[in-house]
């Protein structure tokens, strides 16, 4: 019994090293993104922030439920400390909106090579609020 405590302090203090270098290199980032990028990357600055303003939401998450894995054979399954099963579920959907992002990302890129005049719409609010509503379904849905 003891030696599981020791290991779940440990891995406590393990995550919140993990939350604080999180948050700190994704707010050098920031800053990087806002002090050096130049005009010519356009939107695609906004679309970078998006992604480390989201990682520092999620690294504050992680500490905050401080999840625990459950593997047994080809079974993975997420648990936290909290007694609160909401928690849990709003921890594992808030993980679908990098994917989400990351599809968003696809399509920035994408356009960008094959499509260079379509770039032009990541700069119209209208599209912007259009495409953001996929993250936010995604969250929903889970």
């Amino acid at each position: 019994m003891v030696n599981l405590t020791f290991s779940s302090n440990w891995v406590c203090g393990t995550v919140s090293n993990r939350a604080v270098s999180g948050v700190s290199l994704n707010l050098i980032l920031l800053f990087a993104i806002r002090r050096f990028t130049k005009t010519s990357v356009g939107s695609y600055k906004y679309l970078l922030t998006a992604f480390a303003s989201y990682d520092i939401f999620l690294s504050v998450l992680h500490a905050a439920v401080k999840p625990r894995a459950i593997i047994i054979g080809s079974i993975y399954g997420m648990c936290s400390l909290s007694e609160d099963r909401r928690i849990t579920s709003v921890y594992c959907a808030c993980f679908t909106v990098p994917f989400a992002l990351m599809i968003i990302h696809f399509l920035y890129r994408f356009w960008s090579i094959r499509y260079p005049h379509l770039i032009a719409l990541f700069s119209n609010k209208r599209f912007v609020a259009a495409i953001s509503t996929y993250p936010v379904l995604q969250f929903v849905e889970w």
